[in-house]
């Protein structure tokens, strides 16, 4: 396990639900989605399933906030992502269900608290969660989160 601590016992968007680790390498158990793919080193390489946000448990979209919403490490409970900024709910839908991750933009990332490994593409925050890839496309830089990974509860 790579983070700083336990996943929080109670994430937002219904990813505590998602008990089984369904990733495509041997993990323990017990470990939850958000375990797997957040925490644990083995998955790194891997990501929760594409378009998990859409599902009917999770239903992403109809859980945002009227107008930004704040998303939080799943771990520590830091600010990571704030969306939609500089940019329409439409728009941030359409990047998320093109790439099939929640898809932020460079105004959406809370800098200080958000690390982006520009040679690898793995994306981590402050205190060492794994929440996905950096995958810049045509429009300009955009990072693809897992939602298992940011969808924890301020620390605040």
């Amino acid at each position: 396990m790579s983070c700083s601590g336990p996943v929080q016992p109670s994430l937002r968007f219904g990813i505590s639900g998602r008990t089984q680790a369904t990733v495509p390498v041997p993990v323990s158990v017990n470990e939850s989605l958000a375990d797997a793919v957040c925490c644990d080193s083995r998955v790194k390489p891997y990501a929760e399933p594409q378009f998990l946000f859409a599902a009917p448990d999770i239903s992403l979209f109809s859980r945002l906030d009227d107008d930004v919403t704040t998303f939080y490490d799943s771990v520590c409970g830091l600010p990571l992502f704030k969306a939609p900024v500089n940019r329409t709910r439409a728009e941030f839908e359409a990047d998320t269900q093109e790439h099939g991750w929640p898809s932020f933009r460079p105004a959406e990332v809370v800098t200080e608290n958000v690390v982006t490994d520009m040679a690898t593409g793995y994306v981590t925050s402050k205190c060492g969660t794994h929440l996905g890839s950096y995958l810049p496309d045509s429009q300009g830089p955009r990072w693809c989160m897992d939602l298992s990974c940011i969808a924890g509860n301020s620390a605040a």
